[in-house]
């Protein structure tokens, strides 16, 4: 595959993998957030750091007068402690993917990311990933140039999502209940196959 497919593993916050979030874009995006320490991510950041300046080198080359005004985009931003503000010593790397794009005719082409879990195996949308989730995700470096914000950044292109240890979201007041005989759901369906076909992207 020609594309530049990444690898980063860390602790998923705000995963929005199976229903896209309609809230600031209509069409929807899937999203998740990644946390790690500074160490972890610094073999990915420099990585990160070197596609951004190239990205920039490119723009002041077409255009030399943006030398003196264009400047880049950090490609992760560091975690403060809520209650005290204190740097917590891991940064946040935020990757999304939109789930309708339009096309140059006009028509709209659908899109999602897959995921997996620890064996490779497609999930379904009936077991949610809760934040602080051991999560691998896989997704493609998208270098940009903003006009409006005078700067040279990367998109961080969501693909994939393995789930390696799972905190499932849901509601805890469920554990009061104990077994009985009685209704039983059925099994959830199996994965579409346009998610089987992506399980791929990356070699996890």
């Amino acid at each position: 595959m020609a594309k530049n497919i990444l690898v980063l593993e860390g602790t998923a916050l705000w995963a929005k993998v199976f229903e896209p979030d309609t809230k600031f874009n209509p069409l929807g995006d899937y999203s998740i957030n990644l946390q790690m320490p500074v160490a972890q991510a610094a073999a990915m950041s420099e990585q990160l750091d070197q596609i951004v300046q190239a990205k920039f080198n490119e723009a002041v080359k077409a255009d030399p007068r943006l030398k003196n005004t264009l400047t880049t985009q950090d490609v992760c931003q560091p975690v403060f402690d809520r209650e005290t503000g204190d740097d917590t010593g891991n940064v946040e790397f935020k990757f999304k993917l939109k789930a309708k794009v339009q096309k140059r005719d006009g028509t709209y082409y659908e899109q999602q990311p897959a995921v997996l879990d620890s064996k490779k195996v497609p999930m379904t949308n009936d077991i949610l990933i809760g934040n602080g989730s051991r999560v691998k995700v896989a997704f493609e470096p998208i270098p940009y140039v903003m006009a409006s914000t005078k700067k040279a950044g990367v998109s961080l292109r969501l693909k994939a999502v393995q789930v390696i240890d799972l905190v499932e979201y849901g509601n805890s007041a469920a554990s009061v209940f104990d077994e009985e005989d009685g209704f039983v759901a059925p099994p959830a369906t199996e994965a579409a196959n346009s998610t089987e076909e992506l399980a791929d992207v990356a070699d996890f």
